[in-house]
């Protein structure tokens, strides 16, 4: 006969829960908002209640024992079915979609786009955190990643939005400056964005100079900026020429903040992904988001989204 469910541990359980997946007292005391110490204590007394020790200490960290290992990943899979179970039951009138996104596809393409969803389903309190990082689903309360990258996202379910293609855009005034001809770029005014370094195969300026078959040494030219975001902004400012990424700036260009002045374009090895945990997919909050995220324009079609591994 089973232990009564009554009689279980269940606030060393998680303490000892947090513990493994950090490897530390402290951190899981952080996610807890409790004490090291008290987090210690629990652990100590599921250790006594199994008969055998689920950490192995050592001077400044810890490691899960054999015990612990058969342990920790049944139990965060115990959690997640909990917290699964009673996001079904509960009767929630506003229901929250958090969603993280990289900043610039966030404010150039879904925040000009919003207001339609929120319109059609007023009950979901949409949340968008800009952030180039990979977010762990599990422990981050995401629902929603949407994300630029290569498309490899281990198990979770992806769908690509759109391909990205890149070609320079800047101000009416300096696209009547340059007369259509790429070698009157000054190279100072070459805005340059570093997160097109972080992988081979993204737009760069030396990329499109080649494929504009006047290959050129850039290095040293304009502005440095953190994100393609920042380096837009920029280019609408009239400070210089952005490689810009269709479709970020695809309400610029038709607004006439910006202007493409040359036909020329690269391809990008990146494209836009929508990602979810493929265990979520059905919910009616992420599919609510799917469904709407499809309809916009410019987004491929749902034959043509990537399966799900």
């Amino acid at each position: 006969m089973g232990t009564p469910i009554r009689t279980l541990p269940l606030n060393a359980l998680r303490s000892f829960d947090a513990a493994a997946r950090h490897l530390s007292f402290a951190a899981a005391a952080g996610e807890l908002g409790v004490t090291a110490a008290a987090v210690s204590v629990q652990v100590r007394r599921l250790e006594e209640w199994v008969g055998a020790p689920l950490f192995v200490r050592g001077h400044r960290s810890i490691a899960l024992s054999v015990s612990g290992q058969t342990l920790a990943p049944r139990l965060k899979a115990l959690f997640l079915d909990m917290e699964h179970l009673l996001s079904e039951v509960a009767n929630f009138d506003v229901t929250s979609l958090q969603i993280s996104s990289m900043p610039s596809f966030a404010s150039k393409w879904v925040a000009p786009r919003l207001a339609s969803f929120i319109v059609r389903h007023p009950q979901i309190q949409v949340r968008i955190v800009g952030s180039d990082r990979r977010v762990d689903f599990d422990r981050d309360g995401v629902d929603i990643g949407l994300r630029y990258g290569d498309g490899e996202y281990g198990d979770l379910h992806r769908e690509e939005i759109a391909p990205a293609r890149a070609f320079p855009v800047c101000s009416p005034e300096l696209a009547r400056r340059c007369a259509g001809d790429p070698a009157r770029i000054d190279a100072a005014l070459l805005l340059q964005d570093e997160s097109s370094l972080v992988a081979p195969g993204l737009p760069t300026w030396s990329a499109w100079f080649a494929q504009a078959g006047m290959p050129r040494n850039v290095d040293g030219g304009g502005a440095l900026f953190g994100n393609s975001h920042m380096a837009l902004s920029a280019a609408v400012a009239g400070q210089g020429f952005a490689l810009g990424l269709a479709p970020l700036v695809d309400d610029d260009l038709a607004a006439g903040r910006l202007v493409k002045p040359f036909a020329v374009e690269i391809e990008s090895a990146f494209s836009f992904w929508f990602v979810c945990r493929a265990d979520r997919l059905q919910e009616p909050k992420i599919k609510a988001f799917r469904r709407w995220i499809f309809e916009q324009p410019g987004t491929l079609a749902r034959s043509k989204a990537q399966p799900r591994r």
